[in-house]
């Protein structure tokens, strides 16, 4: 059986190299532990709001090009904070057949439960991004 690749996404907001660098040992810890293939890692200091992010369109070249089989982030927030950018970003990982797995001990497995988990997180609601 052939591992899955995985690509470790970590994001801080603010400046905080030990806090990146922590979030990056803890996801390839995850990942050795599930037999997961690390084929590249991203860490960035850049708002959750903002989606033009450097290290966000690394990610979506690798994933755009067939390398990656999986993306590894310590937890949903850490993709992204705005719920309808985030929500079309993971349609578009879904379409290119790459799972999201949070190292927090969610796995979600659908987009629908991957929202929720990203309202859970930020405290949003639905009728908040109306």
């Amino acid at each position: 059986m052939e591992k899955k690749r995985a690509w470790i996404y970590c994001r801080v907001a603010c400046p905080d190299a030990h806090a990146l660098a922590v979030q990056q040992a803890s996801l390839e810890a995850y990942a050795e532990k599930h037999g997961f293939e690390i084929v590249g890692t991203t860490a960035e200091q850049a708002s959750g709001l903002d989606f033009s992010r450097r290290g966000l369109a690394e990610v979506s070249r690798a994933v755009a090009a067939g390398e990656v089989d999986l993306l590894l982030v310590a937890d949903l927030s850490r993709l992204g904070r705005d719920v309808v950018k985030t929500d079309a970003y993971l349609r578009w990982l879904e379409d290119q057949f790459v799972e999201v797995v949070c190292a927090d001990g969610s796995i979600p497995q659908t987009t629908v439960e991957i929202l929720h988990e990203l309202m859970k997180a930020t405290g949003a609601s639905l009728s908040a991004q109306k």
